[in-house]
């Protein structure tokens, strides 16, 4: 074990937690695609990146964060001018070069969600200083897992987020089968930033969703086509409680689920994300989030609408995509713990610890390189956290004691309040892993963490 030494103050100042400033009037629900020029078109999913390597196996982009005024006496952020991101999309197997150029006043890095890369290429600030006004950082790795993932800063992290620096990454299998129609949908709360001194809006209810900039969009679809959406939560604090008719999902955090999974809601916490497939037929339908909560999940209230299906020429729904799925059935638990997690706090105090302690001031579990580490998560506070794990994923071994009906791999998990969650950790990626609550003012005020995988 080791603790960090450097006071709390220091360490939030380095690595850029606290904001020197924040701007008025973003509160409002006006779709940001009015104000950075997003196309109707791009409402299906965000315009790809170029790339620039002619190399098949390899994709180049550039990324330029810069702050753009929003034609409504505000500022946001973006990425090539453009929020949500470019779309970066790529097959198991490609090497990523991602270069980075720094537009903003102030200092900024890339983090790839989910994603197992080199430590050095993580994108955090732990071991080392943000990418500088005016600099520029290239990224590169090769991309081993196949599914949805996401790109974001990890510095000045709830703050960069929420003003737009986001977009998806997908790592595509080709032993999958091509859609119809593929959507890529970024969802994001635009009524979550407030002024710094009025707290974070803990515990207050999402009431509107854009949908890749847009609020509550149409999405026109051909009658019999088989449609893959990739759904991201990028949101802050918001969670998404989604029902639709014969909602289908077929993936999730790490991939390809063992199994198809139709369900009658399907929760998604910040950061979180899901694959579903779409059979469309003869009629269009809404899908809905049911309000939800931080301090307790679903709530009464009107559930918001967060985009329409029309169809285009309506047909008989086809038969689902012949997806590789391999049956698995959860592992067994072992019975022992190595590492416990307790989760407390309360938006009352602006205070968040796991173990005790605020992050930097933390201790650092330290775990073998190629060990499987069986974790405990708790939740002792009044309210929900999304837990994160940096470049390791985990198997959910049982929530409350009671297995998942089939293998779940995630590297996001919602904790809800009271519950314990355990997990075992693949411990097969050397580095300094940032562990931390996915509710960014959470991790900003204290509930981050790190787990050593120690090289050989």
């Amino acid at each position: 074990m080791r603790a960090a030494t450097m006071g709390r103050a220091g360490w939030l100042m380095a690595l850029g937690l606290v904001a020197a400033c924040r701007w008025g009037g973003a509160g409002e629900a006006e779709p940001v695609a009015e104000r950075v020029g997003l196309e109707p078109g791009e409402v299906k999913a965000p315009a790809e990146a170029e790339d620039l390597d002619p190399d098949p196996r390899v994709l180049q982009v550039k990324l330029r964060a810069e702050a753009l005024d929003d034609g409504a006496g505000g500022v946001v952020y973006a990425y090539n001018g453009q929020r949500p991101g470019p779309t970066l999309r790529a097959r198991v197997g490609d090497r990523l070069v991602v270069e980075l150029e720094n537009g903003l006043e102030v200092g900024t890095t890339i983090h790839w969600h989910g994603l197992k890369v080199p430590f050095e290429m993580d994108g955090v600030t732990w071991m080392g200083a943000p990418v500088g006004p005016g600099e520029t950082f290239t990224y590169t790795f090769e991309l081993t897992q196949a599914g949805t993932y996401w790109y974001h800063p990890h510095f000045n992290t709830a703050s960069q987020v929420d003003r737009g620096l986001y977009g998806a990454l997908i790592v595509e299998n080709p032993e999958e089968p091509e859609a119809d129609e593929e959507l890529v949908l970024l969802l994001d709360s635009p009524d979550e930033d407030v002024e710094p001194d009025k707290g974070h809006g803990h515990g207050r209810l999402v009431t509107a969703w854009w949908v890749n900039g847009h609020l509550r969009p149409t999405l026109t679809l051909p009658g019999g086509a088989r449609v893959r959406a990739r759904l991201i939560n990028v949101s802050n604090v918001g969670y998404l409680d989604l029902s639709w008719p014969g909602l289908r999902q077929i993936g999730s955090d790490q991939g390809l689920l063992p199994e198809p999974a139709v369900e009658e809601r399907l929760v998604l916490g910040p950061g979180d994300r899901a694959d579903v497939e779409l059979l469309i037929g003869e009629q269009g339908w809404t899908a809905w989030s049911t309000p939800y909560s931080l301090n307790g999940g679903a709530t009464l209230g009107e559930p918001v609408a967060l985009f329409d299906v029309a169809v285009d020429g309506p047909a008989p729904p086809p038969e689902p995509l012949e997806m590789p799925y391999v049956a698995q059935a959860p592992s067994p638990d072992p019975g022992y713990t190595d590492i416990v997690y307790a989760l407390a706090g309360s938006d009352r105090t602006g205070e968040w610890r796991i173990n005790g302690e605020r992050f930097p001031e933390v201790t650092i579990e330290e775990v073998a390189l190629g060990s499987d580490v069986i974790v405990e998560v708790r939740n002792l506070s009044p309210t929900e956290h999304p837990f994160h794990v940096h470049g390791v994923a985990f198997e959910v071994l049982s929530l409350n004691g009671v297995a998942p009906p089939r293998r779940t791999m995630e590297d996001t998990i919602n904790v809800g309040v009271r519950d314990v969650v355990r997990l075992r950790v693949f411990a097969d990626n050397p580095g300094d892993w940032m562990t931390h609550c996915h509710i960014l003012p959470h991790a900003e005020d204290g509930m981050m963490t790190v787990l050593r995988v120690n090289a050989p």
